[in-house]
């Protein structure tokens, strides 16, 4: 870490654990900082991070799961190059920038969700862009639904061939469907809570 505990410069070499929380107050991941540790299966970044700096999860061949806050707005060049056992990836709705080769050679990506409504912008070397090289590009790209389109007429984001609106969560709908099926009634000069097939009064007893 950087004398301020801001920067996490490296993970340490050799570490053999298969699962790391990064700290509180981190808002950096600085480059190579988990270069080539293949022990790791998992990493969480808090939130607070901005950046994830270049090749900063290169060659962690065993990762499968990592979660990236809303506060991180960039994602450095081959940040999770040849994570060969990545399977699903999350880019929130912050993250405007991903460096090219940022997820190159991640082969057993099953699903990608991109959360910004404007594509994030990738970047290019010499007017060409790998940033999902070697990914299969039939594989979901969920995105916000009002941005279906755009992603499909966005350069290389339209490689993708299989680009569809993020799915509603089956929380939030149940919580719709409770809240939808609560309501009140005045009736008879007092108030009554309708629930379903049911009708109680203000005490909770029922009506």
């Amino acid at each position: 870490f950087s004398k301020d505990k801001t920067i996490l410069i490296q993970y340490p070499e050799g570490k053999d654990a298969t699962s790391y929380t990064i700290p509180e107050g981190v808002t950096e991941i600085g480059n190579y900082a988990f270069w080539d540790c293949d022990a790791l299966k998992s990493v969480t970044i808090p939130e607070g991070v901005t950046s994830i700096g270049e090749s900063a999860f290169s060659n962690c061949s065993s990762l499968t799961s990592i979660t990236i806050p809303e506060s991180v707005t960039s994602i450095g060049e081959s940040a999770f190059f040849d994570c060969s056992s990545l399977t699903s990836i999350t880019i929130p709705e912050s993250v405007t920038e991903i460096g090219n080769y940022a997820f190159y050679g991640c082969s057993s990506l099953t699903s990608i969700t991109c959360k910004n409504t404007t594509p994030p912008t990738l970047i290019e070397y010499e007017g060409e862009n790998s940033t999902f090289e070697g990914v299969d590009k039939s594989i979901p790209l969920y995105v916000p639904a009002e941005s279906v389109e755009v992603y499909n007429n966005t350069k290389y984001w339209k490689e993708f061939t299989n680009i569809q609106a993020i799915p509603s969560s089956s929380v939030a709908n149940a919580k719709a469907e409770t809240q939808d099926s609560v309501r009140k009634e005045y009736r008879d000069g007092q108030v009554l809570i309708i629930k379903g097939d049911k009708t109680y009064t203000m005490f909770g007893t029922e009506y």
